[in-house]
């Protein structure tokens, strides 16, 4: 490794640990968008394919969404009676989407995805 891969090695390290801390802390005080932000870091940083970049973040999302869930449930913050609700919905919506996200054109993933950002985006302006 010579010394200008090196740098570039740290260099997307400290963003890594910036785009993360970002990550987490939007996503304990919004309680979602967390999964958002590592989509666009790994999209950014990486040179994966959109699906890998899905499926990491996914991954990243149970650890923060781990951390949310001890500090919401110390203050007491969870509705119980919801979660039964849509406990079994959302397991099964999550099987679903893994299952079909390697059956869809990358294309399309991030039109999905796009379209959803936009949706929501617009949505809570006028909430």
């Amino acid at each position: 490794m010579n010394l200008k891969e090196g740098k570039r090695k740290k260099l997307i390290l400290i963003l890594f640990c910036i785009f993360s801390f970002l990550a987490v802390a939007i996503n304990g005080f919004l309680g979602t968008g967390g999964g958002i932000i590592f989509i666009f870091m790994l999209s950014f940083l990486t040179k994966n394919r959109a699906k890998d970049n899905y499926a990491t973040s996914i991954c990243a999302v149970l650890f923060i969404s781990l951390i949310g869930l001890i500090s919401y449930f110390k203050n007491s913050n969870i509705d119980f009676n919801i979660i039964s609700e849509v406990g079994l919905p959302a397991v099964v919506g999550g099987v679903v989407g893994a299952l079909l996200v390697d059956k869809m054109q990358t294309k399309w993933l991030n039109i999905i995805f796009a379209g959803l950002i936009i949706y929501s985006g617009i949505s809570m302006l006028f909430k």
